[in-house]
């Protein structure tokens, strides 16, 4: 999981969280991959209950959307035709493999990523400067440790 912050992040969710939230995000990635030209499932709406209620408060997941590829429109979170689908690959398959992981484990051990960081916790990256003309509709939506990591890191 090395340079996925958001699937650390999502990690450190209760397991019962992890599972439902992991769920989610395969759904959302495995309908892209299967349906690559199909824009009903590029898209996410911000204002969807289930986006709202499940994805949108729990740590790391709106971070794995962005490490996916998905990028903040108006009312919605698309993934672009000109979006990456390996590094959505690449994420589905860190989300998926730790899910497993926890499925067969029956436990909420740390990520494999968290483990090998030791015990003490990183310290925080400098906040890069606002990114111009990025819109922050999300910013209101969340939490406000999520609200702060959407503005701090704008590659999320």
């Amino acid at each position: 999981m090395a340079g996925s912050q958001g699937v650390g992040a999502l990690c450190e969710n209760p397991n019962d969280v992890f599972l439902d939230v992991s769920k989610l995000l395969l759904t959302y990635a495995d309908n892209i991959l299967r349906n690559p030209k199909e824009e009903k499932y590029r898209s996410i709406r911000i204002g969807n209950p289930t986006f709202s209620t499940k994805l949108l408060p729990v740590r790391g997941a709106v971070e794995c959307l962005f490490e996916m590829g998905f990028e903040e429109a108006e009312t919605h979170l698309v993934f672009p035709q000109t979006a990456s689908v390996p590094q959505l690959r690449r994420i589905r398959e860190t989300v998926a493999a730790e899910r497993d992981r926890r499925l067969g484990a029956g436990h909420t051990p740390p990520c494999p990523q968290s483990s090998a960081l030791g015990s003490a916790p990183p310290l925080p990256a400098p906040a890069p400067p606002p990114p111009q003309g990025r819109p922050a509709r999300l910013a209101p939506l969340c939490a406000p440790g999520e609200q702060r990591d959407l503005l701090q890191n704008p590659a999320v």
